[in-house]
């Protein structure tokens, strides 16, 4: 299995309008179903920002998201910023086109197709809570940035990458980081199947130190576990989780 990037894409993200809220969801939802995340970026609303964005995580992530700029406004431009990172057209989906149609009938403004553009040879994934498809190509997502609709379609889009789950385990510890270090340095060294993370707290009186130990096998994080527990000064530990 790969790892996952995503793209947020928003002028309104960069200058403080708007408080992202997608990235960290799909954060979330990638964590339920054991797809690891090795990226995150946030570009502005420019076609050429948007395809160096594409095009720096193309061969090393995989799914890849895209969060925002879908939509009928001058200021939508992920749709192109894919397309000239892919080198396609953008073209018009007849399948979309036919839905927008349908959906707005009469209320239809000319403006309302550029919904339908999508990077040529994309195609569709539907979500049984929205009219709207999400187009996808060469496994890139262009996903809305709207959080309700974003999320109508992640929650299912997520589940085609379900894989092992993340098995995590949480030191609790009364000394500082100093205090440790070394500790970690060994095992850090001798179990490099497992993710060990530290982080020091400044404003909780009970811990002053979390470690986590992570893999998505059991086995390896329990064997750091024994074997950090084991290297620790006893006192030094608040609890483990």
């Amino acid at each position: 299995m790969g790892r996952a990037a995503i793209i947020v894409i928003g002028d309104e993200i960069l200058t403080g309008k708007i408080r992202d809220a997608n990235g960290p969801y799909l954060v979330d939802k990638l964590r339920e179903v054991g797809m690891p995340l090795g990226r995150i970026l946030t570009v502005s609303d420019d076609i050429d920002e948007i395809a160096w964005a594409v095009n720096s995580c193309r061969g090393r992530f995989r799914p890849l998201f895209t969060s925002g700029g879908i939509g009928p406004t001058h200021d939508d431009m992920t749709v192109a910023g894919v397309a000239r990172a892919l080198g396609r057209s953008v073209v018009r989906h007849p399948e979309i086109e036919a839905g927008i149609r349908a959906h707005f009938g009469d209320r239809l403004k000319p403006e309302a197709l550029r919904l339908a553009n999508v990077p040529e040879g994309a195609e569709l994934v539907r979500s049984p809570q929205s009219w709207y498809p999400v187009a996808v190509v060469e496994e890139i997502y262009l996903l809305p940035g709207v959080p309700e609709l974003f999320r109508m379609h992640v929650d299912g889009i997520v589940e085609r990458y379900r894989g092992a789950p993340f098995h995590l385990r949480c030191v609790y510890l009364r000394v500082g980081e100093p205090e440790v270090a070394a500790v970690l340095d060994v095992i850090a060294r001798e179990h490099p199947a497992v993710a060990l993370g530290s982080y020091p707290r400044f404003d909780d009186p009970e811990h002053r130190v979390k470690l986590t130990l992570e893999a998505q096998v059991e086995q390896p994080v329990e064997e750091a576990l024994a074997a950090l527990l084991r290297m620790l000064p006893p006192e030094s530990v608040l609890r483990v989780e």
